[in-house]
């Protein structure tokens, strides 16, 4: 039996009305939201703090930078995602979802290459799974919302 290379193992993340598709290497664990500490000088798509594993990570509403936000409620998660590249081992970061993330196992890798329509700086591709919006993160404009370069 032939193994195939263009498997590609994912995690879909509900948020508001489209999803994120991303590795699922990216994500440390998705937890029940709870407990956020409120930032009052935090930009208005930062929920706040929670105490993860005994470290302060930072819980953002990434839909926020385009619309009203995600309702926050029972059947919301945070998806804790491991520092990206380029940052300190302790720089965890985390995005609320609106609903529990579900695995993807994507078969046809060219499936992702099909941007229909990416206008938003935050994704790199956008594409239709399950017949619902869908879209893969620009990973180097999440780094720059999360650690903006410092200015000296």
């Amino acid at each position: 039996m032939a193994m195939r290379n263009d498997r590609v193992h994912g995690l879909l993340l509900p948020i508001g009305e489209r999803s994120l598709l991303l590795p699922s290497a990216l994500v440390a664990e998705i937890i029940t939201l709870r407990d956020v500490v409120e930032q009052p000088l935090a930009p208005p798509w930062i929920t706040g703090l929670i105490n993860w594993r005994s470290r302060p990570v930072t819980v953002c509403d990434i839909t926020k930078l385009w619309s009203e936000g995600i309702e926050a409620n029972s059947r919301s998660r945070v998806a804790v995602f491991y520092p990206l590249a380029g940052r300190n081992a302790g720089e965890f970061f985390a995005i609320l979802t609106s609903a529990e993330p579900q695995p993807r196992v994507l078969d046809d890798a060219m499936a992702l290459m099909t941007n229909t329509g990416n206008e938003n700086p935050l994704f790199s591709v956008t594409l239709v799974l399950d017949g619902r919006p869908a879209a893969i993160p620009n990973l180097t404009t999440i780094r720059e919302l999360f650690y903006p370069a410092k200015t000296t």
